[in-house]
């Protein structure tokens, strides 16, 4: 039996949301709650897990400055794939604020 079922601990699958362009930042930062400029960020890459808390695989999902496409990383393969990184393997995100 794995470890992960034996303490009672298993791997959340929720989706979470999360926005992909303009992500303003003020209400989530104590020092911006009085900015009354929008503070934004967007998505450039995302780290996928598929699998269990007793293991997995790791993919990523990375957008390409230059012509704006996004690409599936797995391995030995890049593929581009359309803007819809947001699902429920989604385990880190990368943001870079928009000058």
């Amino acid at each position: 039996m794995a470890y992960a079922q034996i303490v009672n601990q298993e791997k959340v699958d929720e989706r979470v949301n999360f926005p992909v362009e303009g992500l303003d930042m003020r209400p989530y930062v104590i020092t911006l709650k009085e900015e009354p400029n929008p503070v934004l960020y967007d998505l450039y890459g995302v780290s996928n897990h598929y699998g269990s808390l007793n293991g997995g695989h790791y993919t990523a999902c990375v957008k390409n400055f230059v012509n704006g496409k996004w690409f599936n990383m797995n391995d030995g393969s890049c593929v581009e794939t359309d803007d819809n990184v947001v699902t429920r393997a989604a385990y880190l995100l990368f943001y870079r604020r928009r000058d």
